[in-house]
């Protein structure tokens, strides 16, 4: 439930100033939804966060921290063209804070929607904190992990046919297995090499979905003449 409607009514805090230049080397973090890549807004201290969950029937299970030799990342796609905008390294457990901190202090607005495998409970939590911000966005679980929810059926994406056409909810899942060709390369780098061996990896990625981007576009047009 969302709790503090109102009380969380208050206006987007500026985002014309760069509170903290991008640094990926330093930051374990690399996003691009800006051309300078850096900071656009401070996070605040939420009263909620000290108040106790409600318990509810949807649950997933978060690693309580990375395993020694492995780094768990937190990424952002464009599920219509499959490009990454960047990433983050979890250095403690994943949660409902990964996603709404790297959207709040990284994106000028939030996307239209949000493909999420825990969105139910990720909804809630960033109404409750920054509601002027969210109000705009719909929340639906990626079609793999929707059917292992509890949770009201407005939260699945297959539900909506239009979201059928174009676009893909499993790009994480195809982004994990394509970057498993550095899974054993990367385990004896340092943060230094690793955020550069990583965002390089990214840029291929993202090269390799403007072709097809490209080619499927040309493809459309040709069959409408």
């Amino acid at each position: 439930m969302v709790k503090c409607t109102h009380s969380n009514d208050r206006e987007i805090p500026d985002s014309s100033s760069i509170l903290l230049h991008n640094n990926p080397e330093l930051q374990g973090c690399a996003y691009y939804f800006t051309s300078h890549g850096g900071r656009i807004r401070d996070l605040p201290s939420y009263d909620i966060t000290k108040t106790k969950p409600d318990i509810h029937d949807c649950c997933k299970s978060f690693p309580e921290a990375a395993k020694s030799g492995t780094t768990y990342l937190f990424l952002w796609f464009d599920p219509l063209h499959g490009h990454c905008y960047g990433f983050h390294i979890i250095t403690t457990s994943e949660g409902r804070k990964d996603p709404f901190a790297s959207a709040f202090l990284y994106m000028e607005t939030p996307p239209n929607e949000v493909f999420y495998d825990f969105s139910c409970q990720f909804e809630e939590y960033a109404l409750n904190r920054e509601l002027m911000f969210w109000r705009g966005c719909r929340f639906y679980h990626d079609i793999f992990h929707g059917f292992s929810h509890k949770c009201p059926f407005v939260y699945m994406s297959r539900r909506v046919p239009s979201l059928d056409v174009g676009i893909n909810s499993e790009i994480c899942e195809q982004f994990n297995s394509y970057i498993q060709k550095i899974k054993y390369s990367a385990r004896s780098m340092n943060q230094s090499h690793f955020m550069f061996y990583l965002q390089f990896f990214i840029h291929r990625w993202n090269v390799q979905k403007r072709y097809k981007c490209v080619a499927e576009q040309a493809m459309a047009e040709s069959l409408l003449k």
